[in-house]
This record gives structure tokens, sequence and C-alpha cells, in this order.
């Protein structure tokens, strides 16, 4: 049986939103498209794919890697072996997809953001999205990805039908691995995935002296001030202020960036934002491909014009 698994992001019961990336790839592919998920799952659109397969076992058995293993050797006695095993390119996702390719002796592609239909080869940046590999399978059988966050939802396509139910039970539950529990970030005055404009800075202003005069713009613009990576790395912001995989991933109206280079962790956290501005004195920073307005100035000169057309 040709098809794709997908093997889902479940957390407390939610079907996580960067899944419709996985989906997405799938309609690209052109595959018959299978959703492998824990028993308690919600949320879930099922006529974004051809079969849910409903795993007998709790989202903690589905969260273990070793569980993992057994899970895949039931969906392949149920249903053959899938041409592709795609997980999202997530700290649990990363780790189950190295030990299926491990486990299975398949080949592995990480962190892929592209698919070109037409060549039939697979896409992932390097170096702050400055170069791109593409990757073909270089024979028959089945292969593992990765998804990044954002890459692939749009092509997510919602069916006539509902999607047909399978159940995968009989799972082996390994004793030499538990999950114990979630760790809750800590909780702040600030949510920025609440703001409607966003001012973020980044490591191009160069030291945390700087952060004032921005908060200050932030207040004048009736915006939330948030920062990149490097700029929570060096304890200039908290770490509840950071946009990226490794922070938070935000949708405003406005994404001001003021010297932020445009990392691909960072453009993961606000691609979707409805209007991105970027200002860099580097005409050639990667932000500038994904924003809708760019300004080549620098950050602190710019600020500072701005706080004096503002103040009248």
């Amino acid at each position: 049986m040709s098809y794709a698994l997908i093997v889902a992001e479940v957390r407390r019961g939610v079907f996580e939103e960067r899944n419709l990336d996985a989906i997405g790839l799938c309609s690209l592919l052109d595959k018959e498209s299978c959703l492998l998920i824990p028993e308690g799952a919600y949320d879930i659109n099922d006529k974004l794919v051809n079969v849910v397969a409903k795993v007998d076992a709790e989202e903690m058995v589905f969260l273990n890697p070793l569980n993992m293993v057994s899970i895949l050797d039931k969906v392949i006695e149920k249903r053959g072996k899938p041409d592709v095993i795609i997980f999202t390119h997530s700290s649990s996702g990363t780790e189950c997809a190295s030990y299926m390719a491990g486990r299975f002796d398949l080949p592995v592609i990480t962190d892929v953001s592209g698919f070109d239909k037409e060549g039939g080869f697979f896409m992932k940046s390097y170096y702050s999205d400055k170069i791109f590999g593409q990757f073909r399978q270089a024979g028959d059988g089945t292969y593992v990805i990765t998804v990044r966050s954002g890459s692939f939802k749009e092509f997510v396509v919602e069916k006539s039908v509902s999607a047909a139910v399978e159940t995968i039970s009989g799972i082996t539950i390994s004793e030499e691995r538990n999950f114990i529990e979630y760790v809750e970030e800590e909780t702040t005055e600030v949510d920025i995935t609440k703001a409607d404009f966003l001012l973020s800075v980044g490591r191009g202003i160069g030291n945390k002296d700087e952060i004032e005069d921005f908060m200050e713009l932030a207040d004048m613009l009736k915006a939330v001030l948030s920062g990149s990576r490097p700029v929570i790395d060096k304890m200039w912001l908290p770490k509840a202020r950071q946009v990226g995989t490794s922070g938070k991933t935000v949708k405003p109206k406005v994404y001001l960036a003021m010297g932020i280079s445009g990392a691909f962790q960072h453009i993961a956290g606000m691609k979707d934002s409805d209007c991105i501005i970027a200002v860099n004195k580097d005409p050639e920073a990667p932000i500038f491909q994904y924003a809708h307005f760019g300004v080549i100035a620098d950050a602190m000169k710019l600020r500072d014009k701005m706080k004096v057309v503002l103040k009248g």
C-alpha cells in the first residue's frame, strides 16, 4: 500500500497546528495520508487526511521514542510499509525520527522547508537561509523526514469526506524510559502571542543600553517589545519576549523587526504575521525575503527619527 505516515504532535490532547505542515507536504507528494495519533487527541479536522490511525495508548506512551518503535511495527504489520514517515521538526519529533531511522535502517532528512514537485527533491536551509540544500531519494523504500513549522500548511486541502478510522493496538510499552511531566514556562505580565503590533529587536541593535529607547518607541507605537534569540541569550530581554522556534510563535497584524538578520528559527516564529516590516543595514539580510516592506537603514538611527516624528 502506497501511503505517507504522519506522526502527529499532540500536547495534553490538543492536536497542534504544526501538524498541518506535514499534511500539506503530503498533498504536494500526492500520497495517501495516514495520521497516527494517540487516544484522547481532539481538535482534529478528519477531512484533512485519508486515514486516522488511533493508537491504543496514552499520550505519554506516544511521546516515548522507544514505544514509537513498537507502534511503527504494528502500523507496518497492519498497513504495510509507508513510502515516507513524517514528523514535525520539534524536540520530540526529531528525537523520534532519529530512533525510527536507526531502528529500521532508513534514510532521514531533517528540517525540511521546501519541496520541488517537478524535480522531486526536498530542500532545507543552512547558514540562516543563505544556502539551500537539495535532497532526493537515491532508491526505493521508506524514508524519514522532519518538517519545519510554517513551511507547508498553505498546501493543505480539505477533502469531501471524513477520514477512515483504524485502530493500532497491542503496543509493547518500554519500561526503560518514562515520560514524567510537561514543564510549564514561567508566566509573566506580557504575552507576545496576543499582541496586534510587535516591535522586535535583534543582535543588530548593538547592546543592552539600546533596549530602553526601543521600549520607549514601542510604547509610542502602542506596540509590545519582543526580541530574537541572541537578545534573549544575552539577557537584554526576558525569555517570555522571545520570538522563534525556541520561543513563541506569533501572528500579529504588524511585525516591525529592527536589527534582526532573519535566521530560520526566528522566521518560523513570525512569518505568518499580516504585515512584516524589516529594518536592517545589510541589504542581503535573509529577513528581507519574507518582509512585505523593507528599510535598509541603521535601526538605531531610524528609531531616533521615528521618536522625533511621533513626539511631534
